[in-house]
């Protein structure tokens, strides 16, 4: 995982490819629709708004096919992250979803604040958009870079 200002993101290109073009998209989107997909060559990216839920609600996941980069415009949530080796699969992998859940104790949580992004690995199993005593309200774009 890596934790990092929007304005710092572009640092990552050589690790992960076509992430211009993902920002260049984000960035010339002036008004989108929550859950429709914006692709790009590489991927593609979507909007989300809304309230967290709380951490009991919240479950472990992670992704084989996309890198998840994801970018809090507005707002904050709280990530968590751990090994997944360390958890056990609760809800087997779906191809066409392309996400796996998983079970186990949350023991790394991060506060995401406006600004900040965190780039997910398929190594990465995350918890995101949860919240620990109060709600808070959060607008994000997720990117969708295809693993090489």
């Amino acid at each position: 995982m890596i934790i990092e200002r929007i304005e710092r993101l572009e640092h990552y290109q050589s690790i992960l490819p076509n992430l211009d073009k993902a920002l260049a998209t984000m960035q010339g989107i002036a008004e989108w629709k929550e859950g429709e997909r914006y692709p790009f060559d590489g991927g593609f990216l979507f909007f989300q708004s809304g309230t967290t839920k709380p951490l009991s609600e919240a479950q472990f996941e992670a992704h084989r096919k996309y890198i998840d980069i994801q970018v809090v415009l507005k707002g904050s949530e709280y990530a968590a992250l751990e090994d997944l080796r360390n958890l056990s699969v609760a809800i087997p992998y779906s191809e066409d979803r392309d996400v796996e859940k998983y079970e186990g104790v949350t023991q790394h949580v991060m506060k995401i604040t406006e600004g900040m992004a965190y780039v997910l690995f398929p190594w990465d199993a995350h918890k995101a958009v949860f919240h620990m005593d109060q709600p808070l309200a959060f607008t994000k774009a997720v990117i969708k870079l295809e693993v090489k």
